[in-house]
């Protein structure tokens, strides 16, 4: 066994020797080319039965690998162990790690098969025109066969690398029947990963850390590397951050004037969200053209591994017969989900207004022993347990959505992004509504109660309770500001910090064995490590975090030599691939769940601490680099996904501001003090409750509801007169093809489309004075007769009548 696991890797070897060749090509040895990071894919085989089973079950996977075409080398996995200061590298019992490659020529007929069912589709064949401008390839359009890669083209102009990972994944776990593997958890499978470019990843952080926004280019180079789906969410979190700016600024004017509950900042607020959302919609848009997958989601390329069909349609498109699942069941097993979300909400909702309720008791009223330190106990408590009910609810909404068996990527993931949003809102957002319209319009009943039933448990009431003092407004403004300021730093530390460093220190261990194996001179030497540019000056706390690999991979890999890597690199390798499989999996959900999240803290409290837009602008700034950080080091390499837009959250946005409209407006006028249009309210009764009447509230809500009905309105009316960029291709596309068709047309069609109105003048008269006697015509064609009439008609306007 031994003997075969020092078997050379043949891939390792060719990936290097194309690197090199790149390298020597580009000079800079900028990873543009179709790397797709040592092999295309890693399978980790686990498998608990006994070896006989796991046997028959890893020949099952290799042969359906082989079937679908692909290259398979089997490796155990490997670790490394700390010994003292030195470490080792050992086999780890139950896993196999099968690195898969994909031949040319099967790559080629995927990625035509990939164009021609993106034509069948619907999808628009775009190309750069001669000006550099983007067209419609009317070629390709009109003939699908151009469409095909023949043997004499080059893949590495066509092919990017996360597209040749996408074309090689749905390989793998696509269905038998549309040529793939079918490779699934149930096979023993439990990851299918690609590995991460150390190199590309490097520069990436040390380019993104040396700039302050990012550009065109670098969304480019992300697309190519990771795919649709990371670029779309780093085009979005860019643009979001910009849109932040001018609430950011107004913000912190209004708070350096000192002016909170502003009602024309909560004006500017609600229409900077409609301007926001609205603009982002069409800025999408115009990404997914210019990127090509405009329509992808319409497209339906692969059908989700886990779709159970219950009976075969005829394709529209194709004439094939294709599985399909009865869309009255799948409403009817929605309608089953909706009491178990609802029971779920629910029991969140309570638990979240129990802390609520003893925090408040705790903070507003209790005056006892240990007063402060039993004021952090809520906190712990909520910080406990809701992380770990939150995760019992999207677990349930997984099962519930999987329940409902959705064939293809794009409605699984808004079906459950629709779920967990009712979760993470009530997560987010419930604290403070119950603060704002629960607790401060009520105070002096809770205090009636609070002190009612301690007044039934002791006799020292005196000595252990108080009354709540704290100003109504200063109470929301302290809740708010908490909340934004803590949840963002604990969000950040949770989410990049502590992954790097436990990354960091967890690969330790394999930085020491490598350098017991390799035993080339100091182990600190930072040329060896293989990761270039670390010995110089120019340092960055990210991109250093990844100055963790071995320190002989990489040094072989930019070595000349041609040979087979030896058997010690080979080790280093392997382990470097298992440490890679044990980190978690990478999804934008919840980067988009996190931005959801604060864009409704902005929009909804912003009137009441004004400087909440600009906490989030710094922070979202950061958090293009953390993210990015996360992504290179404290995760697997995405898989890439072509998406056309952010899905389902461009509607919970859009949701999020709707409900802006109304919470700002709820607070401008329970806590401004001096509005002219609002009633005057008592200064007592104004410090401790704000205003409280229920029916003036109600027509505050309607109307600020409706006038945002109407900016919306006023909003989508003026953006539609200004085309996006699909509708400018295609329209001129369209006009293209009808000048092409009219130029192939009989000339008879020519000269009705290109007749003036002088040449039509000409023939009409013509025709009519040659007519003008023609019997079967009428008297009505004597035009002259007709227009002496009326002439004499005008003659007689303004004259009298006779008598």
């Amino acid at each position: 066994m031994n003997d075969e696991q020092d078997r050379p890797l043949r891939f390792l070897r060719s990936w290097a020797l194309e690197r090199r060749q790149r390298q020597a090509g580009d000079g800079d040895g900028e990873a543009h080319a179709p790397l797709a990071g040592y092999a295309d894919f890693v399978l980790s085989f686990r498998h608990a039965g006994p070896a006989a089973d796991a046997q028959a079950a890893l020949e099952d996977v290799v042969k359906r690998l082989a079937h679908a075409g692909l290259s398979v080398e089997v490796r155990a996995a490997q670790c490394a162990r700390r010994h003292g200061r030195s470490a080792t590298f050992e086999a780890v019992a139950g896993q196999l790690l099968l690195f898969i490659e994909c031949p040319r020529s099967r790559l080629e007929h995927e990625w035509s098969r990939s164009r021609l069912h993106d034509w069948l589709g619907g999808m628009v064949a775009l190309r750069r025109g001669a000006d550099g401008s983007l067209e419609v390839d009317s070629d390709a359009q009109d003939d699908p066969s151009r469409l095909i890669v023949h043997a004499t083209d080059e893949l590495a102009e066509l092919i990017s690398v996360s597209e040749r990972q996408r074309l090689v994944q749905r390989l793998v776990t696509g269905a038998e029947g549309e040529g793939g593997a079918a490779i699934g958890a149930a096979d023993g499978v439990d990851a299918v990963v690609a590995m991460h470019d150390r190199r590309f990843n490097q520069r990436w952080l040390r380019h993104w850390g040396g700039k302050w926004l990012i550009d065109r280019r670098d969304l480019r180079r992300i697309r190519e590397h990771f795919g649709d789906e990371v670029a779309m969410y780093f085009a979005f979190l860019q643009s979001y951050v910009l849109w932040l700016a001018f609430p950011g600024v107004a913000g912190a004017a209004w708070w350096a004037l000192g002016r909170s509950f502003s009602w024309q900042f909560g004006v500017l607020l609600v229409l900077w969200g409609v301007l926001f959302t609205e603009t982002w919609a069409r800025r999408q848009s115009d990404i997914a053209t210019y990127w090509g997958v405009h329509g992808v989601e319409r497209a339906r390329e692969s059908r989700r591994p886990e779709f159970r069909a219950d009976r075969y349609v005829i394709d529209a498109a194709t004439g094939e017969r294709v599985p399909a699942f009865s869309g009255a069941q799948r409403w009817l097993r929605r309608l089953l989900g909706v009491p178990v979300v609802a029971a779920l909400s629910l029991v969140m909702a309570v638990f979240i207004a129990l802390i609520f309720a003893l925090q408040t008791f705790l903070s507003e009223f209790y005056a006892g022993p240990f007063a402060t330190l039993l004021g952090l106990a809520p906190v712990v408590l909520f910080s406990a347990c809701l992380p770990a009910y939150t995760a019992l609810c999207t677990r349930m909404a997984a099962v519930l959505t999987d329940y409902e068996n959705y064939e293809f990527e794009a409605e699984h993931a808004a079906q459950f992004t629709a779920k967990i949003f009712v979760f993470r809102f009530l997560q987010d957002q419930l604290y403070l509504f119950l603060t704002a319209w629960v607790f401060v319009p009520y105070r002096d009943v809770f205090g009636g109660w609070v002190h009612g039933a301690y007044s039934a448990l002791s006799t020292d009431k005196a000595a252990t309770l108080k009354f709540s003092a704290t100003p109504a407004a200063e109470l929301v403004q302290n809740m708010l500001t908490g909340f934004v300021v803590t949840s963002q730093l604990v969000g950040m530390a949770t989410e990049t910090g502590l992954p790097l460093v436990l990354r960091w220190w967890n690969s330790r261990s394999l930085a020491r064995a490598s350098q017991a194996s390799t035993a080339t001179g100091d182990g600190h030497n930072h040329e060896a490590s293989g990761i270039p540019g670390t010995g110089d000056g120019h340092r960055h706390v990210l991109s250093n975090m990844l100055a963790v690999a071995p320190t002989g991979v990489d040094t072989w890999i930019e070595s000349a030599t041609d040979a087979d890597a030896p058997a010690d690199i080979q080790q280093q390798f392997v382990a470097r691939v298992t440490e890679e499989l044990a980190l978690p999996e990478y999804t934008t959900f919840e980067d988009y769940a996190e931005m959801a999240s604060q864009f409704g803290r902005v929009a909804f409290f912003s009137v009441a601490w004004p400087l909440a837009p600009l906490a989030a602008l710094m922070n979202n700034w950061l958090e293009l680099r953390t993210d990015a950080a996360k992504i290179c080091s404290a995760t697997r390499r995405p898989t890439p996904r072509r998406v056309e837009s952010i899905g389902p959250w461009l509607d919970t946005l859009r949701f999020m501001c709707w409900l802006s409209s109304i919470t700002n407006a709820l607070l401008i006028y329970q806590f401004h003090s001096n509005c002219a249009f609002l009633p005057h309210a008592d200064a007592d009764a104004m410090q401790r409750f704000g205003r409280t009447s229920l029916s003036f509230a109600l027509v505050v809500l309607l109307f600020s509801e409706h006038a945002f009905l109407a900016v919306r309105w006023a909003v989508t009316r003026v953006m539609a007169s200004w085309p996006g960029a699909y509708a400018r291709i295609t329209e001129r596309a369209r006009a293209r093809s009808r000048r092409r068709w009219l130029d192939k047309a009989p000339s008879v069609l020519r000269d009705l489309a290109a007749d003036t109105a002088s040449d039509l003048s000409q023939d009409t008269a013509g025709n009519l004075a040659a007519d003008s006697d023609d019997a079967s015509i009428g008297a009505g064609a004597d035009w002259r007769a007709e227009l002496e009439l009326g002439r004499r008609a005008i003659a007689c306007w303004g004259k009298p009548k006779a008598e």
